[in-house]
């Protein structure tokens, strides 16, 4: 055991220095004692006739680190799949193919953020005022302000386009 004591004293810089090289910023502790696992791995199966124990060592570690990133990166993928602000983007991309589909580009990039999600919420879910308001946290009189604006403005962008809509 003393042994591995002085081994681990004697290649600690090494382990943090592959830390920092793949950049681990989280998770310092776990990658840590992965680096001090394959340390020992690499002293229990190192073959003197193959090489020197440093580079062995080094790329023993490198290694391990190397497969817990990727397990973690595609644990935390599947974890961003499930997260509800996963959902609310694919919502934003819904709606704004949906609302393509009825309106002209132009139109849609004449709206303020808060007019193009009054158009959203009350077109493709026929949200009322009062829903509006609850769910983005505003006032009745907001959103009904929201509403007004991107009436006035569908009403002009028909003035100057009325061949734009199909009647």
């Amino acid at each position: 055991m003393e042994d591995f004591e002085s081994l681990v004293n004697q290649y600690n810089p090494l382990i943090h220095h592959i830390m920092r090289k793949l950049n681990i910023i989280c998770e310092k502790d776990e990658f840590y004692q992965i680096g001090l696992i394959a340390l020992w791995e690499a002293s229990q199966n190192f073959n003197p006739e193959k090489g020197q124990f440093l580079s062995y060592a080094y790329k023993s570690i490198q290694g391990k680190m190397l497969i817990q990133l990727c397990k973690s990166t595609k644990i935390n993928g599947r974890e961003l799949k499930k997260s509800p602000e996963y959902w609310d983007l694919l919502k934003v991309e819904e709606d704004v193919s949906f609302l393509e589909w009825y309106f002209p580009k132009p139109f849609l990039t004449s709206l303020t953020n808060n007019q193009y999600i009054w158009l959203a919420e009350y077109i493709q879910f026929g949200k009322t005022i009062t829903d509006i308001a609850y769910e983005y946290h505003a006032t009745y009189a907001t959103v009904k302000s929201w509403k007004r604006m991107a009436l006035k403005k569908l009403k002009h962008y028909l003035e100057i386009h009325p061949d734009v809509f199909i009647k």
